[in-house]
C-alpha cells in the first residue's frame, strides 16, 4: 500500500481489486487504433494488452488521516454485491477491510465516508452484509454526498430499472445509509474538516465532485472518474463510455490536467495502477504524470 503526505495529513491508498474486463477501444469510443499504436511504446504490457486489447485498472480507496478524523474518499465495489454485468465485480470476497487492519485501522474508527459520485465502483464497501441485510460497514461514520449526485440518483432510483448495476449499488449501498440517517449531504464548495473541498467535476455523472485536500500548504485533488486510464493524460480528449456526457466529462477532465500542470498539487487518481498518484506535467501537447516514469 502507497502512502503520501500531504502537508500534516497522510493519505494511504486501500486496494481492492485490478480491474482487466475492459477492452481499450471500446471503453474510449473516440479512441483510434493509429493513436493507441503510436502511444504502444509506454502503454503496453503494464497498462494495456495489446493482445486481447485489455487494460488494467486499479480499484482502490483512499485513506485521509487528517490528524483530527480518519477519511475515506471512494469505497470500491464491495463484497457479495450482485453486479451480474460486470463478471470481475460480480460477488466478490476480497480482504478489503483486511488491508485496511494492516495499517491499524477497523471500521468502526471511521469518521467520514465521502464519495465523488454514486457509481457501483465507487459506493461498495458503505455497506457490508450482516445477517442477510445491508448494514453500514463503518457504523460510527457520516457518509457525505454530492447534493445533485444524491438528486440525480434517486430521482433515476424512483423512475428506473433496479436491474441497472448502478441502480442496485444505489439499492445495496447508498439506501441502507440515508434510512440508517448517516447521510451528510454537500452543496458545491463544501469543505469538510477544514480541509477537505467538494469541488464541482460533472461529465461522467452530471454531480460528480473533485475532492481538495488543503494541508499546511500542500495539496491534492482526489479526482473519483475524472480520469481512469494513463492514456487520458496523452489524449484527455477520450471519454469513457460509461461518461453520462461525454463532452463535459472532456471539458472537466481538461479544465482539471490544465489547473494542476507543473503545480505541486497531486493528482490522486481512482482508477490508475499503484503509486496511483503523482505530480502533472506537460508532455508533448498533452500531460504526463510523474510517478509514470
Amino acid at each position: 500500500m502507497t502512502t503520501f503526505r500531504i502537508g500534516h495529513a497522510t493519505v494511504t491508498a486501500i486496494p481492492e481489486i485490478v480491474d482487466t474486463s475492459f477492452k481499450l477501444r471500446s471503453f474510449f469510443p473516440a479512441s483510434t487504433a493509429e493513436a493507441v499504436a503510436a502511444e504502444a511504446h509506454w502503454l503496453s504490457p503494464r497498462f494495456h494488452d495489446a493482445t486481447t486489447d485489455s487494460i488494467r485498472l486499479s480499484i482502490h480507496a483512499w485513506l485521509v488521516n487528517t490528524g483530527r478524523n480518519l477519511i475515506l474518499i471512494d469505497t470500491c465495489v464491495g463484497n457479495h454485491k450482485h453486479r451480474p454485468a460486470r463478471s470481475q465485480w460480480n460477488r466478490l470476497e476480497t480482504p478489503f477491510l483486511q488491508r485496511l487492519a494492516a495499517v491499524g485501522l477497523h471500521p468502526e474508527q471511521i469518521d467520514y465516508v465521502c464519495c465523488t459520485h454514486l457509481h457501483a465502483d465507487h459506493v461498495g464497501w458503505n455497506t457490508r452484509l450482516l445477517d442477510g441485510r445491508w448494514v453500514p460497514t463503518f457504523p460510527n461514520a457520516k457518509y457525505v454526498f454530492g447534493q445533485r449526485e444524491y438528486d440525480h440518483w434517486d430521482g433515476l432510483w424512483r423512475m428506473g430499472d433496479p436491474s441497472s448495476h448502478h441502480l442496485a449499488a444505489y439499492a445495496d449501498s447508498v439506501l441502507p445509509v440515508i434510512e440508517a440517517g448517516k447521510v451528510l449531504l454537500a452543496s458545491d464548495g463544501f469543505i469538510l474538516d477544514g480541509c477537505l473541498r467538494f469541488e464541482p467535476a460533472p461529465g461522467h455523472t452530471p454531480g460528480h465532485v473533485a475532492i481538495r485536500l488543503s494541508s499546511n500548504g500542500q495539496s491534492c485533488v482526489f479526482s473519483g472518474d475524472i480520469l481512469h486510464h494513463p492514456v487520458q493524460l496523452r489524449h484527455p480528449a477520450w471519454s469513457c463510455m460509461g461518461c453520462d456526457n461525454q463532452a463535459e466529462a472532456a471539458r472537466t477532465r481538461i479544465a482539471l490536467l490544465d489547473d494542476l500542470a507543473e503545480t505541486d498539487t497531486c493528482l490522486m487518481t481512482g482508477h490508475f495502477l499503484a503509486p496511483h498518484a503523482g505530480r502533472v506535467t506537460e508532455f508533448a501537447g498533452g500531460f504526463w504524470l510523474s510517478t509514470l516514469n
